[in-house]
C-alpha cells in the first residue's frame, strides 16, 4: 500500500506540473491571439471560451486528485510516513 500511495503522490506531482505548464502556455497563447486580427470572421470571444473551459477542467482535475489523496489517507488505506 505504501508503494501505491507513493505512486499516487508522484502522479499528483506530475499532473500539477502539467497543469502549471498548460496554464503558462494558455497565458502565452492568450497574449498572442489577443493581438492577432480575427480569422475568417471569428471574434476573439469565440476563441476565449475553450481556454476558459480548459482552466476550469484543470482546476477540477487538481481538486479531484487532491481530494482522492486526502480520502485515501483518511480511509486509513495506507501508512503515511511522519518522519518520527
Amino acid at each position: 500500500l505504501l508503494a501505491k500511495f507513493q505512486a499516487q503522490e508522484v502522479e499528483i506531482i506530475r499532473l500539477k506540473e502539467r497543469v502549471k505548464i498548460l496554464e503558462d502556455k494558455e497565458g502565452m497563447i492568450g497574449d498572442i491571439s489577443g493581438d492577432d486580427a480575427p480569422i475568417k470572421g471569428r471574434s476573439t470571444n469565440e476563441e476565449e471560451a475553450p481556454a476558459e473551459r480548459i482552466t476550469t477542467d484543470l482546476e477540477e482535475i487538481a481538486r479531484v486528485l487532491t481530494s482522492m489523496d486526502a480520502a485515501t489517507v483518511l480511509a486509513g488505506e495506507t501508512n503515511v510516513p511522519t518522519g518520527s
